[in-house]
């Protein structure tokens, strides 16, 4: 019955362990791509290379077919809804299918040779599907011509250390390592009795630990088992028999991990519950030196639960924004943003500050062109800790944000309920209209157009339900609700605002191009194609939200997991403390004392106890997490009682009728 139980729990703990894998496994093919087995993964950057642009590639294919390298460039793929990838042969040997599939949500990517290298930059990511013997010499060869390279391997010390690191996975781990140790501490219990015995009838302490140890490894292992073998045919059948190799390596790593922590503390409770002669000799309950264990795991696993779940309750609550995000991200799929040198050379920041003095110009005739196709999107914001710089306020706002047309009809499209209420001058705050009539001049492409910026943009407020997306500095996307946006809008880019303004919110991902095609002939039409890199806006942004999903699930079961593991944990120490205090609480309850009564003591101790957990668990974490811990604590405390209560009614039903 015992191993049974442990068999059924483990297996549900081991779940979610096969859902862990999977996440890993997703984020791994993004990287790794696994059906090309690729080695290793390197980022290059050519910058400050003295190579030049046109022989980097044929440079990179005969190194990488004379050491059979398989080197593989990266690029984005432009069918769709373009956020999936291309993988494009380097050099011209190798044996490559002409489509892979990819894990999880990834639609097939396609194998190109390297024809299709023909407009691509030297600059991104570079897969190793070979051989890895020269990969020594290839990063030589890279430092000889200052080529920045960072390297990624794929070993089973990266894995280890995912799991590990990430926070997400590490809760997940604790969250089923704190279960089965609690698991591990219902079975001592359950045997403490026959042990007992059987030290009595003289049996040696080695063959009582090694039988124990085994058969609660044995139901932990037949449990994994199980889940492996089904979780390794969902996983063959959903997403592809090529990705069940790495999927398994991972989950039997993270289940190994679990299992030997699990044993580690096995050994340590039985070490410090094994039954003595005296305690055998004064008949006391076999179960007397599990009390302390019980009550530190008990502890900690409320401790656990109190720090993981204002974390979980933020992902949960994020979870909204998040989808949102990624709805608007997949609307600025197509959006290209320029990068520009950011690490100084030989000369320093100067030499890059000269260097965008250079290329202003260019970047306002691209601008230009781009805007008369209507390819030309502007998003900057100004928040309201930009204007408390300057001791200046923006309330009833929080955001003063400029856009022109096409993004506003970008926003539209998603958000069908967004209106627009024009705004009289004397409806705009003071400070924000002294801020805009000192700071326009400098970004107007003519002081007559500062002069009339009241007439030359239009301001707005939001109305509707809906959060309002914008950019902010380096492209990330911020949500704002309608009432805290103060809206400019300006009909026309390229012709109000100054190159010097254009560079500057182009380089900080402001300022996009529609078309990655489109945008790289832009700058290959003004020979700038070594100077400028052209990437997409939103690929980042689209993996992130993607991800971000997983991990509001990976958080709300490692809550679960871990509020079952303080349930198990309790229910034992509830149980041992019953049974060490029966021959007190028995004549009391047939005297007629209420259960709270008898149990007042024990229960406003753990309440003591618990009510300083929870405050240096809210002193460490913040405000912010003051509501979600304090709620949940409170929970976990009042549900205390009943826990007391059932298991001293069964101690007290047991004793009644002599089977204690």
């Amino acid at each position: 019955m015992h191993k049974k139980i442990v068999v059924a729990v483990s297996a549900v703990q081991f779940l979610l362990l096969a859902f862990v894998a999977i996440v890993v496994s997703d984020v791994h093919d993004r990287f790794f791509p696994e059906q090309l087995d690729v080695k290793a993964k390197v980022t290059l950057d050519f910058s400050q290379s003295d190579l030049r642009q046109e022989d980097v590639f044929q440079q990179l294919g005969a190194m990488s077919d004379r050491w059979e390298l398989g080197l593989m460039k990266i690029a984005p793929d432009l069918r769709g809804d373009q956020s999936g990838q291309i993988f494009v042969q380097v050099g011209e040997k190798g044996d490559f299918p002409k489509r892979i599939q990819r894990f999880g949500h990834e639609p097939d990517a396609e194998i190109r040779d390297r024809r299709a290298l023909a407009h691509s930059f030297a600059n991104g990511d570079y897969l190793v599907t070979g051989k890895t013997d020269h990969i020594d010499e290839l990063k030589h060869w890279l430092a000889s011509h200052r080529v920045d390279q960072k390297w990624n391997e794929e070993t089973l010390l990266t894995i280890l250390q995912f799991l590990i690191v990430q926070s997400d996975f590490g809760v997940a781990l604790l969250a089923v390592s704190a279960l089965m140790v609690s698991l591990a501490l219902y079975w001592l219990a359950v045997k403490a009795k026959g042990r007992a015995l059987r030290v009595l009838a003289g049996v040696p302490t080695s063959r009582i630990q090694c039988e124990d140890f085994s058969h609660f490894l044995l139901a932990m292992v037949l449990a994994a088992a199980i889940l492996d073998v089904l979780a390794a045919l969902y996983v063959g059948f959903v997403y592809g028999w090529g990705f069940v190799p790495y999927y398994s390596k991972v989950l039997l790593l993270a289940e190994a991990m679990v299992i030997s922590l699990t044993m580690a503390c096995v050994l340590i409770f039985s070490v410090a519950s094994w039954p003595n002669p005296e305690m055998l000799a004064m008949r006391e309950p076999a179960v007397k030196r599990l009390a302390r264990s019980s009550a530190v795991l008990k502890l900690a696993v409320f401790a656990f639960v109190l720090s993981a779940v204002s974390p979980a309750v933020s992902a949960y609550t994020n979870a909204r924004k998040t989808a949102q995000e990624q709805i608007m991200w997949k609307s600025l799929a197509d959006q290209a943003v320029l990068v520009f040198p950011s690490r100084p050379g030989r000369a320093g920041g100067a030499e890059i500050e000269q260097l965008f003095q250079m290329l202003q110009p260019s970047v306002g005739d691209m601008v230009r062109q781009a805007e008369a196709d209507d390819r030309v999107v502007l998003s900057k914001a100004w928040t309201e800790d930009d204007f408390a710089i300057d001791g200046m306020t923006i309330a009833p706002y929080r955001y003063m944000v400029i856009v022109n047309e096409r993004w506003l009809d970008i926003v539209r499209k998603k958000n069908k309920g967004l209106s627009l209420v024009p705004l009289a001058l004397e409806q705009i705050p003071k400070d924000v209209r002294q801020f805009v009539e000192l700071s326009i001049p400098l970004y107007v492409r003519n002081q007559q157009q500062a002069q009339a910026i009241w007439h030359e943009v239009k301001m707005c407020r939001l109305t509707g339900s809906s959060p309002f997306p914008f950019v902010r500095f380096g492209g990330q996307l911020e949500f704002a609700r309608p009432k805290e946006v103060l809206l400019l809008v300006a009909p026309h880019v390229h012709s109000l605002f100054n190159d010097n303004f254009l560079i500057s919110v182009a380089s900080s991902s402001e300022l996009s191009f529609v078309g990655l095609e489109e945008t790289q002939k832009l700058v290959s039409e003004r020979g700038l194609q070594n100077r400028i890199r052209v990437n997409y806006m939103a690929e980042e942004g689209i993996l992130r939200a993607q991800l971000y999903a997983y991990f509001v699930w990976l958080r709300i079961g490692s809550i679960v997991g871990l509020l079952a593991a303080l349930a198990i944990a309790s229910a034992i120490s509830a149980f041992i403390m019953a049974v060490l205090k029966a021959k007190r609480d028995f004549p009391l309850r047939l005297a007629g004392a209420s259960w709270w009564a008898v149990l007042r003591g024990r229960i406003v101790k753990e309440w003591f106890l618990g009510g300083i957990m929870v405050m240096v668990i809210m002193l460490f974490q913040g405000t912010n997490s003051w509501l979600p811990v304090g709620l949940t604590g409170a929970l976990v405390l009042l549900a205390l009682p009943f826990i007391h209560i059932g298991a001293a009614a069964w101690v007290f039903a047991k004793n009644s009728l002599r089977q204690l």
